[in-house]
């Protein structure tokens, strides 16, 4: 009975394993964490056979995706616990992810140590994998709600809120019921049924529709020292239905976007065209305003009550372009004027109404100022003529004036160096205003923070600084302070430093001021207290003239320097223009009148013909509203300065002297070592078997030889003395050639050549026709070409050469093409334009000419390159050095 229980027993424990087999995964595992035996499921997912992975670390083959999970598991399997969850195994590959609902058994021994464990596992990756998707795709559009730069709330059907995201969290505050009470009833709320927003809630909800509108949603407070004020503060609010998979309306969405700014600049906008409006209809002066083909569209009350003009209806014929009276006094030339220059137009016009009643009843001689501009209309983008009508009959005086203020307020108007900042307190990042990179020379657009702005301050000044900063953080109390900089181009400056601190919805955020450069300012102040002080200790003994004197000349003071300068002794009270007649007719009162209108020292110098004398000044304005002057002789100085001048540009011309001479001496030993070291080779050897000679035949014929060879040293002597006499006359006379011309004289220098070779002259100089060079060595040039291209020329066609000039940048070039025998560039090229070179077997071919004309066309400052192949001829380039 025992035994077949036994039996039975140990079939459903097949049953049991068959059944695991097919549906599930297993795996038994040692305390070692071995494999010792796994199911064909098990074998199949590892993709390795069973008898391959017996005795293998489990986590070679089945790596735990989470390590800390899976300690966790084992610490609790050794405590004899059997362990439920689901848990995620990475594959051999180890990307491909396996996820069990997994059942871990452990088997613990006699001493209570786990032995071994079984894992089963249903596979259900195919179900978590897409819930694991979801999830992360919950997770990132919860996240793109919640960073939305919008606010974004959810309702249901009652008006009772789910979720909203951390912007609109901000827009409501912290102290809104939204946040604070759970039974709030905004859709009762008075506030929010009067801006509309609960009527458009529930407008959405009964219509099903999305809803978008401007609404007030709520006031800021701002404090202005003890003054606080409310700012609406306006939202574009969007409601919009969201159904539920039976197509019913589940819940509501709110999207609130602050376009407070908008809101404002709109409002603004039309408050500005109301005034504009406004102010057009109730100026003081007239105000007429014709379209494109002169037709009037608009005229103000002033300008109807001042020429009484007539109804509308009854201006609506009259044309600026073909009126009797606008034409006679040019008014259509006006309008033209305006339309084709497109900018304003301001003229005096005196106008006889009494030849035309039909548009109004002046009927008398009016002065107009008159001012006439284009305008492009904003809303049509066609171009409009308005025209500015002021009476000035009676107010010519009055103008004279308003002139006179008018060029005051010009010179008087230039502002000082002033650039703006800003420092966000959140991120310490920086703005700055053009004028303020400008200020501490960094290029603009370069990011800025507040250790950065900071570290321009100079040592001395930083701490002041960041007191002041920190002290208006803290308490909001504005500072302005003189400090000193090191800017970026390492110049110091002292900079006055204003700033003052801003607040977003009554919360300190940002410090905002200007920075202004007051170095000038600063040492101009320095200057005077420093010059002051000197001048009440030591005005006498300066080497140098002084006076102080106000703004119109009058003179307070002169030390004894200054009216030595003057030649008299001067009183005080006098004018400076009448004790120091020279003045008259220099700079010195331009300079002057800059002087007072800036408030800026100014220095110039003034040479006097008669007495030869030359005086620098500096005039500088005092605190008290006069100006110093301060006059020094600096007539010798300029006279050394000459001298000095002169004889560097001597010295500098003897330099280039001594390095030409030095070079074509260095030439010249080069050319003379060369080319006489074999003729006078000859020399000794001819002499000594002349010597060795036993008769009279035969040492006559020595002596003929030795006289063809002093003939050829001769020759070469002399060729060597033209070369070094071009290199030397460096400054030969220079003049305007026609290249036509001397072409023509070379050819008449060479007719016979020419008519004999029959060879065919060709030219063309119409991009350069002439050059500023000395006549002798164009001539010389030319003539070389020419007798060259004669020379070898090709017995196998008829001889051609043509010339031709241009300009590259500011050179003049100069190209001769031949179509003669040519040469081996490649052999030869580097001697082509050598002393005493040649490269044919022509009888009269001596290799000067090539090497004269090189050292013609340098020793101006050009140069000379060759382009040739045998048999296709030669093309020589030659450039002349711009004057």
């Amino acid at each position: 009975m025992k035994d077949v229980m036994l039996e039975q027993h140990y079939r459903h424990l097949q049953h049991l394993e068959a059944a695991i087999n097919a549906c599930a995964l297993s795996v038994n595992l040692d305390a070692a964490e071995c494999i010792t035996t796994l199911n064909p499921r098990m074998a199949n997912a590892l993709q390795q056979p069973p008898e391959l992975t017996t005795g293998r670390y489990f986590r070679e083959l089945l790596l735990p995706a989470d390590e800390k999970q899976w300690v966790r598991i084992w610490q609790q399997l050794q405590t004899g616990q059997s362990i439920q969850e689901q848990i995620c195994f990475l594959l051999h590959d180890g990307n491909t992810q396996l996820w069990l609902e997994s059942a871990i058994y452990p088997v613990m021994g006699n001493d209570g140590r786990l032995q071994e464990c079984l894992l089963v596992g249903l596979d259900i990756t195919d179900r978590k994998l897409p819930e694991l998707r979801v999830m992360e795709d919950e997770q990132y559009f919860r996240q793109i709600l919640e960073n939305l730069p919008v606010g974004l709330q959810q309702f249901e059907p009652d008006g009772t809120c789910v979720e909203m995201n951390s912007r609109q969290r901000q827009i409501w505050g912290p102290q809104h019921a939204f946040l604070n009470n759970p039974e709030y009833k905004w859709l009762q709320d008075p506030f929010y049924r009067l801006n509309g927003l609960a009527r458009m809630f529930e407008e959405a909800r009964d219509t099903g529709k999305t809803l978008k509108r401007e609404i007030l949603l709520n006031y800021a407070e701002k404090n202005y020292g003890n003054v606080t004020r409310l700012f609406p503060l306006y939202y574009e609010a969007t409601i919009f239905p969201v159904t539920d998979r039976h197509s019913r309306m589940a819940n509501y969405f709110l999207i609130l976007d602050d376009i407070t700014e908008k809101k404002v600049a709109e409002i603004s906008l039309q408050k500005s065209e109301r005034l504009l409006d406004n102010i057009i209809e109730n100026l003081p002066i007239g105000y007429i305003q014709f379209d494109n083909f002169g037709f009037i569209r608009r005229i103000n009350q002033t300008q109807r009550f001042f020429f009484n003009s007539p109804h509308p209806a009854a201006r609506r014929n009259f044309n600026v372009m073909n009126d009797d009276l606008a034409t006679r006094f040019e008014l259509d030339k006006l309008f033209l004027r305006a339309l084709e220059e497109g900018k304003p137009l301001r003229v005096e016009k005196k106008i006889d109404f009494s030849q035309d009643e039909r548009w109004t009843t002046v009927g008398r001689e009016v002065y107009f100022d008159l001012t006439v501009f284009p305008v492009i209309e904003p809303v049509d983008k066609e171009m409009i003529v308005v025209a500015l009508v002021n009476d000035i009959t009676d107010k010519k005086v009055q103008e004279l004036e308003n002139i006179k203020n008018q060029e005051f307020l010009l010179q008087t108007g230039e502002i000082g160096k002033i650039g703006g900042w800003e420092m966000d307190l959140d991120t310490e990042e920086v703005r700055w205003s053009y004028e303020s990179y400008k200020i501490h020379d960094v290029e603009p657009d370069t990011p800025v923070n507040y250790r950065t702005a900071m570290s321009f301050f100079s040592p001395e000044s930083q701490p002041v600084l960041e007191g002041l900063v920190k002290q208006c953080i803290e308490t909001g109390k504005p500072f302005d302070a003189q400090l000193t900089i090191i800017s970026a181009k390492q110049q110091t400056k002292r900079v006055r430093c204003i700033g003052q601190p801003g607040y977003d919805n009554g919360r300190h955020t940002r410090l905002f001021g200007v920075v202004q450069d007051v170095t000038e300012q600063s040492a101009i102040r320095e200057a005077l207290t420093r010059n002051t002080e000197l001048m009440r200790l030591f005005f006498d003994t300066v080497d140098m003239g002084y006076a102080a004197m106000e703004k119109d000349g009058k003179l307070n003071f002169l030390n004894q320097k200054a009216e030595k300068m003057i030649g008299q002794k001067v009183e005080m009270g006098s004018n400076i223009f009448e004790v120091f007649p020279k003045l008259s007719g220099t700079v010195f009162y331009a300079r002057l009148q800059e002087c007072i209108q800036q408030q800026q020292s100014q220095s110039f110098g003034i040479y006097f013909p008669k007495p030869d004398k030359w005086y620098d000044f500096l005039l500088t304005p005092m605190e008290d509203g006069g100006i110093s002057v301060f006059m020094r002789d600096i007539t010798e100085s300029r006279k050394m300065q000459k001298d000095l001048r002169k004889a560097n540009d001597q010295l500098s011309n003897l330099n280039k002297n001594l390095v030409n001479q030095n070079k074509q001496l260095e030439d010249f030993a080069h050319i003379t070592s060369h080319n006489l070291r074999a003729p006078i080779a000859n020399l000794r050897a001819l002499m000594q078997m002349h010597n060795e000679a036993s008769s009279q035949q035969e040492r006559e014929l020595y002596l003929g030889m030795l006289h063809e060879v002093i003939k050829k040293i001769d020759e070469t002597l002399n060729d060597l003395v033209e070369v070094v006499q071009i290199r030397k006359d460096v400054n030969v006379e220079k003049e305007k050639l026609l290249f036509a011309e001397r072409v023509q004289k070379v050819k008449d220098i060479l007719l016979v050549d020419i008519e004999t070779s029959n060879i065919k002259i060709t030219y063309d100089f119409e991009q350069a026709p002439q050059i500023e060079y000395p006549r002798v060595y164009l001539d010389s040039i030319l003539q070389n070409f020419i007798t060259n291209a004669i020379r070898y020329r090709s017995p196998e066609r008829e001889p051609e050469l043509h010339l031709q000039t241009f300009r590259e940048n500011d050179y003049i070039v100069l190209t001769v093409q031949d179509n003669g025998i040519g040469i081996d560039m490649e052999r030869f090229g580097n001697k082509l334009f050598g002393f005493r070179k040649t490269f044919h077997r022509n009888k009269d071919a001596k290799g000067i000419g090539l090497f004269i004309t090189k050292t013609q066309v340098e020793a101006m400052g050009g140069s000379i390159k060759a382009e040739s192949r045998p048999g296709q001829g030669t093309k020589f380039i030659i450039t002349f050095r711009p004057e």
